[in-house]
């Protein structure tokens, strides 16, 4: 079951707009979301979310932070594929009960923008 609940202020469109509104961000229970510094993955992220390792991309196979590239340096942004998975067991364990980021009061895609297939 997806949750009601949307973040308080609407999505952000830029990094910088993103940042400024993390400390605000609540989970799908209404809690204020935190943040914390992972050792698994080594990133920052809600405690809420699942941690890079959790989501290994299809295509590259990376379970670090970033996807990899061919060459097999860092890409700029994850794989659509990678962040489709992620979307999908973030979506999975809110069905379980458990909290995750809430969304934003829009219909786009709660955390990552990719081309409909």
């Amino acid at each position: 079951m997806t949750s009601e609940i949307r973040q308080p202020m609407a999505r952000p469109a830029t990094l910088g707009e993103y940042l400024a509104i993390r400390p605000w961000m609540i989970d799908t229970h209404g809690r204020p979301a935190i943040l914390e510094n992972c050792a698994s993955c080594g990133r920052q992220h809600f405690t809420v979310e699942p941690c890079a390792r959790e989501a290994p991309c299809p295509r590259c196979g990376s379970t670090a932070s970033r996807c990899h590239r061919p060459s097999g340096h860092d890409a700029d942004a994850w794989h659509a594929e990678r962040a489709a998975a992620f979307e999908a067991l973030c979506a999975e364990r809110e069905a379980a009960g458990l909290p995750q980021v809430a969304r934003s009061p829009d219909t786009t895609p709660a955390l990552f923008d990719w081309p409909s297939t």
